[in-house]
């Protein structure tokens, strides 16, 4: 399997000598195959675990046997304990989502080249099934991709049994999550029962199955590179010509007026790409979500009303006041300890350790912040994308000094920022 892995590893160009390599360690048999694999070609890693504590005890089990599992390979390790329930409370999110959101901040946030998770060929199996179920395209059936961005999966091609072979081979225990066993989540049902009655009707499930995703990955690069330059060809202005758009191909106009609506903010269902293309035809204006309209005018389809076509807006607030930010209030209010009578919150900013000018502004590229309470940094895109709707996204009020963002509204200023016990002068950010 060692061998396979780094031939996987070469064939998706997934990481070079010399880079810094994050092993996202869960402690189960995929992950410590992963960690081995990595460490015995080779290759500088740091191992990470998280701790989401939902499991009581088993979940404290887990953290110390990562702990121990690294110490004894000499591998470094860090360890985080995040809170799911509060975070998928706050942010209106299932606990599957919540997790894997406060997870890839934390991944993103470790500084390393690239980010290794511990998914394998079994894995998109059971990921193209549930796509499959649900509908899908060519995208869904395709399932988990081996790179996407400086996330790489080297397991991919490698199956579950195999690696259950590589580390019975070295005696090398692994822990079991316990919910993993039960049939409560779907994936898990699709596991313990479709799955196996596949491998009777084909007991080379594994080997036909990676083949059938290397072709369909391959269609579906084929697609993206046309439509991209479908998509390119055809705009005009800020919108895409319709007659251009028309007389390609039905599987690229689709994905052409798909990828107008999502660089807009809108998620769009196969539903509502057709009937955008059907007003490329006839004409006319259609809702395509809550204030943003796919038009067409003079031969051209444009979103209108868009969040993200909002302008960046920048103001400098040189001292405390009323600002005003699209449709919204910015107080900004500076008051001395002795005037503060109430428990110091993530809402509570120490002034005297803002760098510079305080700016109002919407997101930038790149924006990131550590919050108060956590030990990792947030990108500041998902953390809008967690709390507000598409279209209000550009609307969120951001505060930054010279050094970055001090402020996301819905979350409260960074840690750096943060009052204490020593703090003489508060600033205090309210919107209305």
């Amino acid at each position: 399997m060692l061998e396979k892995v780094s031939k996987t590893i070469k064939k998706y160009s997934m990481a070079e000598n010399g880079e810094r390599i994050l092993c996202c360690l869960s402690g189960g048999a995929d992950s410590v195959a992963l960690l081995l694999c990595l460490m015995e070609l080779g290759f500088d890693i740091l191992a990470c675990h998280i701790n989401h504590q939902l499991r009581g005890e088993e979940s404290y089990h887990d953290e110390r046997f990562c702990i121990e599992l690294c110490g004894y390979y000499g591998i470094p390790v860090t360890v985080h304990r995040i809170d799911v329930n509060s975070y998928c409370e706050q942010h209106g999110v299932s606990v599957e989502q919540g997790a894997r959101e406060m997870r890839y901040e934390i991944f993103s946030a470790s500084g390393c080249d690239k980010i290794a998770t511990a998914h394998t060929l079994s894995d998109c199996i059971e990921t193209a099934l549930f796509n499959f179920a649900r509908g899908t395209g060519i995208t869904g059936l395709c399932s988990i991709p081996p790179v996407r961005d400086n996330i790489i999966r080297p397991l991919i091609e490698c199956s579950r049994s195999e690696i259950e072979s590589f580390l019975n081979e070295r005696e090398q225990p692994w822990v079991t999550d316990s919910t993993n066993l039960t049939d409560e989540y779907t994936r898990n049902r699709i596991r313990h029962n479709i799955v196996p009655q596949l491998y009777e009707i084909n007991p080379s499930l594994d080997k036909t199955m990676n083949g059938t995703f290397d072709n369909l990955r391959e269609d579906m690069e084929l697609l993206n590179r046309l439509s991209d330059t479908l998509y390119s060809e055809a705009m005009r202005d800020g919108g895409l010509d319709c007659e251009a758009v028309l007389s390609a191909d039905s599987a690229l106009s689709g994905r052409v007026i798909r990828g107008l609506l999502e660089k807009n903010g809108v998620d769009p269902s196969r539903d509502m790409v057709l009937r955008v293309k059907n007003i490329c035809r006839e004409g006319g204006k259609l809702s395509v979500g809550k204030d943003i309209y796919a038009e067409v005018k003079d031969g051209s389809l444009r979103i209108v009303g868009a969040a993200e076509s909002l302008p960046d807006i920048e103001i400098k607030a040189v001292s405390e006041g009323e600002y005003h930010f699209f449709d919204k209030s910015v107080h900004l209010i500076v008051e001395n300890h002795s005037n503060v009578h109430k428990k110091i919150t993530n809402f509570d900013c120490d002034y005297d350790k803002i760098k510079g000018v305080i700016v109002i502004r919407n997101r930038r590229p790149g924006d990131k912040l550590r919050l108060g309470g956590r030990d990792f940094t947030s990108d500041v895109k998902k953390l809008l994308q967690s709390r507000f709707r598409s279209e209000e996204r550009r609307k969120a009020v951001i505060l930054a000094d010279d050094e970055g963002v001090i402020f996301v509204e819905g979350y409260g200023f960074a840690k750096r920022v943060l009052a204490d016990s020593s703090t003489k002068a508060f600033l205090f950010c309210k919107i209305s």
